[in-house]
Parts: C-alpha cells; structure tokens; sequence
C-alpha cells in the first residue's frame, strides 16, 4: 500500500514538472500584449479584453526569449464578423540597436549583444481592422512546434458610441384599442469598456417611429425613449403619436433584423 502511494506521488510530480524545449521552460517565456491608443495612452490587454479598432497592439517579449530569436515567428489573422480572413504581414522578430531605432524584418541576428530582441506589433487602422472583428495572435519558434502564445483579440470602439437602428416594431397604443405594426428609427448610446461588461450590451435614446393608428392618416410619426439590448438586437421603449389627439400614447417592442444579420455574418 505505501509503495503504490508513494509511485502515485512520484508519478504526479513528474507531471506537474515544468518541461523542457531547446533547453528553456515554456513557464518562463511571459509574452505581454500592451495597448497604444489613438490618444497615446497605454493599457495592458488581459484575456477578455476589448481592443479599440484606432489603437497600435504592442507585443512584448522577455529577455528568455533572446536566445532563440531566428527561430520566433508571429502570426496574426483577421476574422471578421461576416466570416472572412486575411492575414496581417508581421516580421519574425523585431530587433533594437543600442541607437534605439526599431528595425523590422531583418533576416539576420546579431549574435555579439549589440541587437537583442525587444517587440513587434499590428497597426489595426493601417489594415483596416473593424469593430466587430477578431484578430487571433499565434506566436511560436517553428512550424509544427506548440505556440508559444495564442489570444483572440476581439475589436471594438472603445468608449462612448452612437448607434442608428431600423426595428420593426410591435406597437400597443393606449386605450381600447388593438396593436398595430410599425417601422422605427432609433438612436442610441453606450459607453464600451475594455473588460467586457454586461452593461456594455445595453444601449439607450430616442426613437422615431411610422405608425398607423387612424386608418385616415397617410402620415403618422411617433417619438419615444427606447432601450435595446443585447447590442441594438431587441428594442423596448414608449412614445407618443403626434399626429393624432386622442389616445396617442403606446409602448413598442422591436427587433432590428440588420442587426440580427450582421451577428450571424449573412
């Protein structure tokens, strides 16, 4: 019994064992992604993290690194929403001079100390990267070797937007009387953070809506406060008809069938 257990420790702390490729651990290779903002401003980008389609994606390496520097390759592919790829141009390695000057896409190392690997990045606005797209980063030493580092970086418009919607609306007027269909505008607002919120989701303004509430008016406009979620797919709101006198006011629900379209990619 105690030669079984003790097997069974032993065999567990192989595993847990950090292991060795070319002489380094893959523990110790810590790949840092750092966002540089249109403004200029700097944020370390963690898992979940939006990116802002402005910004300039920043790829840190560490000092461990440096020891295989011809052999690291970088690869980074745009998704977008609507299902299509292409693949954005990034250089094996970056090197620094002791000037400070950045030179890409060198083919040679210098082996003497006088260049040592440093960083790479991706320009989002130079490839036209958009909200709504993802970019997956690979980074390994060789083909058919394990990554080094993979992360999804998903793309959005960081801060406070503006969004114009076309729901069709569901409408119930007040009083005694039977819904009606209608056709919306709505405009609305959210603020997106950097870490994913559900709040993120929900947007909220105004919405201009056509009506038809008296079958003896050619034209009925409606204006009311709407509020949508998730992303301007499903819309909730109040208004009142200003073409009529009596029993103008209603409540809608509305669905934007754009908005469903772009999220499946059709």
């Amino acid at each position: 019994m105690k030669s079984k257990f003790v097997l069974i420790v032993l065999f567990f702390f192989i595993i847990l064992l950090p292991h060795q490729v070319k002489g380094e651990t893959r523990t110790r290779y810590f790949i840092r992604l750092v966002e540089h903002t249109y403004d200029d401003q700097l944020y370390t980008v963690h898992r979940g993290y939006y990116v802002d389609y402005r910004s300039t994606v920043l790829i840190k390496f560490p000092d461990s690194l440096s020891a295989y520097p011809a052999n690291l390759r970088l690869k980074a592919t745009v998704m977008r929403k609507n299902g299509d790829e292409f693949a954005i141009p990034l250089p094996g390695y970056s090197q620094l001079t002791d000037s400070g000057t950045v030179v890409l896409n060198s083919e040679t190392y210098d082996s003497s100390g006088n260049i040592s690997l440093k960083e790479s990045y991706v320009q989002l606005k130079r490839w036209a990267v958009e909200p709504g797209d993802q970019i997956h980063l690979q980074i390994y030493e060789n083909e058919g070797y394990s990554h080094l580092f993979e992360r999804h970086l998903r793309i959005r418009k960081i801060g406070l937007q503006g969004d114009v919607s076309f729901p069709i609306l569901s409408v119930q007027r007040g009083g005694d009387h039977p819904g009606t269909l209608g056709a919306g505008l709505s405009y609305t607002g959210r603020y997106v953070h950097r870490d994913r919120r559900w709040l993120d989701k929900i947007g909220w303004g105004g919405n201009l809506s056509l009506l038809d509430f008296d079958p003896d008016q050619k034209i009925e406009i409606g204006l009311g406060f709407v509020v949508t979620f998730p992303d301007d797919i499903i819309h909730l709101g109040v208004g009142k008809n200003f073409t009529i006198n009596h029993d103008s006011g209603y409540y809608f629900l509305g669905v934007n069938l754009l908005g469903i379209k772009d999220k499946l990619g059709w």
